[in-house]
């Protein structure tokens, strides 16, 4: 029997005074409506404080929510992954900072152009109630400033796609366009790793809070799993009120275990 993963890659956008209407508190009730309307076995976040992590814990009742803050301390800015409590074991979880010390927290690639924020890249291994073997799912938002820094944080996650023993699921905010260097160079390790990305004909992404996201595609769900492209979709914001969901949309895709 085929089984068949609705997947979702969700930059939650962080709280800020500067955003106005559009500041977190007013966006709660929408992301919330956005994950029960569209119901995704597992979902990639990015862009969550501890504030908002510690508020998926408490309103996504049917979900876990794994990951810790990207800072020394383990606290601030993560990319945390949920999953459906009642169709996943976890198997094996691990968070590494994006740099050339991933087990040094708040570790950055020091000497190349990154920005002064630390990145991780997020791993939980699942294993679906019907099937006999796990699969990875990775979740990272990579550096929003420098290409250099991209490109070395998707060399890291590229060694880990390549190392893992188990199909895999890639979501993420890789602030960058899909023929930059860093989504080339990942897409260049085919032959090694099997990497598709799922959402191949989604146009955008990104759109500032303006809902225009013409062009402009930075949130990814890559995977070698069987897949249709042309199913994936955008959960589009019609701003009804003036408040958007996030500054990005949604993206889900369906892929099937082998």
């Amino acid at each position: 029997m085929a089984i068949k993963l609705k997947i979702m890659t969700f930059n939650l956008r962080v709280r800020s005074e500067r955003d106005g209407i559009n500041i977190f508190d007013n966006r709660r009730d929408k992301i919330l409506d956005v994950i029960r309307r569209e119901e995704p076995d597992v979902i990639g976040f990015q862009e969550a404080t501890d504030l908002m992590s510690d508020w998926l814990k408490e309103v996504l009742t049917d979900y876990y929510v794994l990951g810790h803050g990207r800072g020394k301390n383990y606290h601030g800015e993560g990319t945390p992954i949920a999953y459906r409590k009642d169709r996943f074991d976890l198997h094996g979880f691990s968070e590494k900072w994006m740099s050339f010390a991933p087990d040094v927290p708040a570790s950055c690639f020091t000497g190349l152009d990154q920005s002064s924020c630390p990145r991780v890249l997020v791993c939980a291994e699942l294993i679906h109630k019907d099937a006999s073997r796990p699969f990875a799912f990775f979740n990272i938002h990579t550096d929003h400033r420098g290409e250099q820094a991209r490109v070395a944080e998707c060399v890291l996650l590229a060694q880990k796609l390549i190392e893992t023993p188990y199909p895999f699921v890639v979501t993420g905010d890789f602030n960058a366009l899909p023929d930059s260097a860093s989504i080339q160079m990942l897409l260049s390790t085919n032959e090694q790793t099997g990497i598709v990305d799922a959402t191949s004909k989604i146009v955008g992404s990104f759109h500032g809070f303006r809902g225009d996201v013409a062009n402009h595609k930075i949130d990814y769900i890559f995977t070698n799993m069987e897949n249709d492209p042309d199913s994936a979709y955008a959960v589009l914001d019609d701003d009804g009120d003036g408040c958007y969901y996030s500054d990005h949309n949604a993206l889900c895709a369906v892929v099937t275990l082998p």
